[in-house]
């Protein structure tokens, strides 16, 4: 059905299209921008097993992952930002001193590395699921 159209609505419709444009020429910048963060992410976890001081490295990791949560779903990546949830609130939740939990902290940097080099867009469909169910358990999110 629709709605009447008139002049406004032409340029309502026109707006919208140049936004989605901008959205998606962003986009490309995006893919930058999470390679970088995701570098970024590697070169940190790399200080803290080189036995850089574990809370200011953690801290730093949540600030990175805390920004790639936040931009992801704004660009279409989905994926990116459940990751970045799940890394954020396994961060938040306690000291993550053991190996085993270094191990999950070092999962979800090779679980964004692993979405950014393919360009996993969106919900990333079953491997998606996959990832997300796998740091669910890791991290007990999917319990309760």
């Amino acid at each position: 059905m629709g709605f009447p159209r008139d002049e406004a609505t032409g340029d309502y419709d026109d707006l919208i299209a140049q936004a989605e444009a901008a959205v998606e020429a962003l986009r490309d910048t995006y893919r930058e921008q999470l390679a970088n963060d995701v570098a970024a992410l590697e070169e940190v976890w790399a200080r803290l097993e080189g036995g850089a001081p574990a809370e200011a490295t953690l801290a730093e990791l949540h600030g990175i992952a805390h920004n790639i949560k936040g931009q992801g779903g704004s660009f279409g990546y989905d994926l990116v930002t459940e990751i970045g949830a799940s890394f954020c609130d396994y961060l938040r939740s306690g000291k993550r001193l053991s190996a085993d939990e270094r191990n999950i902290i070092h999962m979800h940097i090779r679980m964004l590395k692993t979405v950014s080099e393919n360009n996993i867009s969106g919900d990333g469909g079953d491997m998606g699921r996959r990832i997300a169910e796998k740091l669910d358990v890791l991290t007990g999110r999917g319990a309760g």
